[in-house]
């Protein structure tokens, strides 16, 4: 059976600001902090600094929660910026693969795991002075097999599930027929991969049942969450007219939301008010550049991303494809600004209609809400507190980190006798 960590409720006054600092951790956390036992290593595909994607963002705060009580090197494959402020080492694993090898040898494994093979990882993994071994994506999986301890996979997300809703909105085509054919030997990696370590993180309650049924020994649901002390929160703006959307603008999910954003949208609610305006914030939305004109602004990828919510009327996810949970909701919530979503945008987070968010399932409905927003101050600032309130008593790292450390705990004593410092 897989646990899902219940957490303590307490409802805080939500409209107060919060002092802190994006950039800095503050080694705040859940419970009282000991002595650091035992050293683990992490894995991960590429460096978490700087924070600018959801993945990078969740290894970056679980490697702080897991530091809270064990010493922990993180390797990254590729370059990787010093990390003096962080509580963890952060060692880079120089690595270089061709899109034409990596594509030749992907025949029979996924595509994204031939991109990240790494004899130095596994060297690194196979070095008999770790309490506990985490690898970030089953990608990395193959560099831990070596490993003389417990291994735990962080699964960010269900991989081929997301190849599967990619495909499947996709028109018939070479497209649609490449990623259902990805999905599918990424679907069998994933299973393996399941069976092998000795436990699975995942970040939703559905993608535990997933590698639960896959046969995982055992499964630990770490929520996603935010550092509701870096993000002060604020009431949000009456007089802000950006409707904005933040994600990986390449990838494809997150485009067609942005596309549906101003293509379906924009148009009905700017026939009752003129100066509703989008803004897309995020990496490679190159392929959107035809969007832009003179109610769209695509920002591309910004220093920080707060500011960008402060001048929000609203964050509006038409999201309708991927997996996991997303980052940008909980952020928005922290911050304040009301968000407009579809059900699938914010699959995974205890949110209620109404309440913490305002919902909608075609373009029309989300236009709708975005019109409740524009006209009713009251209920922007009633979403922006109950937000707010919710996030601090569920979704602080602190807390969703607290079953993490305890995994790591319990594994490290099966270790112990095994470990040569």
């Amino acid at each position: 059976m897989w646990t899902r960590h219940n957490t303590w409720v307490n409802e805080f006054g939500g409209g107060e600001e919060r002092m802190g600092s994006a950039k800095s951790y503050s080694g705040r956390v859940g419970a009282p902090v000991g002595a650091r036992l035992g050293r683990t290593l992490i894995l991960a595909g590429e460096s978490p600094l700087p924070p600018r994607s959801g993945l990078r963002l969740r290894v970056l705060h679980l490697a702080r929660q897991l530091a809270v009580s064990t010493n922990v090197e993180l390797a990254a494959l590729g370059a990787a910026e010093p990390a003096h402020a962080e509580p963890f080492s952060l060692t880079s694993v120089p690595h270089s693969r061709s899109r034409a090898v990596t594509a030749l040898r992907s025949w029979r494994t996924p595509y994204a795991v031939e991109k990240r093979r790494s004899l130095a990882m596994g060297r690194l993994a196979a070095r008999p002075c770790w309490s506990t071994v985490q690898v970030e994506s089953p990608a990395m999986a193959p560099a831990a097999r070596l490993a003389r301890v417990p291994v735990v996979l962080d699964a960010y997300d269900v991989e081929s599930e997301l190849l599967g809703s990619v495909a499947e909105r996709c028109g018939p085509g070479p497209t649609r027929v490449r990623l259902y054919w990805e999905a599918g030997k990424t679907r069998r990696f994933e299973e393996r991969v399941a069976t092998e370590v000795d436990a699975v993180c995942t970040a939703s309650d559905a993608d535990a049942e997933v590698f639960e049924r896959w046969g995982a020994a055992e499964v630990v649901v770490v929520p996603n969450g935010v550092d509701t002390e870096a993000i002060a929160h604020r009431p949000p703006s009456p007089t802000g007219a950006d409707l904005l959307y933040i994600g990986q603008l390449g990838y494809l999910p997150n485009a067609r939301a942005a596309r549906e954003l101003v293509e379906d949208i924009l148009p009905l609610v700017r026939a009752e008010r003129s100066e509703a305006r989008v803004r897309l914030v995020g990496r490679d939305g190159g392929s959107l550049s035809s969007l832009a004109g003179p109610y769209v602004d695509i920002a591309g990828e910004v220093p920080e991303v707060l500011p960008e919510l402060r001048a929000a009327r609203a964050v509006v996810l038409p999201l309708r494809a991927g997996s996991g949970t997303r980052l940008k909701v909980l952020e928005a919530m922290a911050a304040g600004v009301p968000v407009i979503a579809t059900p699938f945008a914010v699959a995974g987070i205890d949110v209620q209609d109404e309440r913490h968010v305002l919902l909608g399932v075609t373009a029309r409905d989300l236009a709708a809400q975005v019109l409740r927003i524009y006209r009713d101050d009251a209920l922007a600032a009633a979403l922006s507190v109950n937000a707010r309130k919710l996030v601090e008593r569920a979704y602080d790292w602190s807390i969703v980190g607290e079953p993490l450390r305890a995994l790591h705990a319990r594994l490290a004593e099966r270790s112990a006798p095994c470990v040569r410092t």
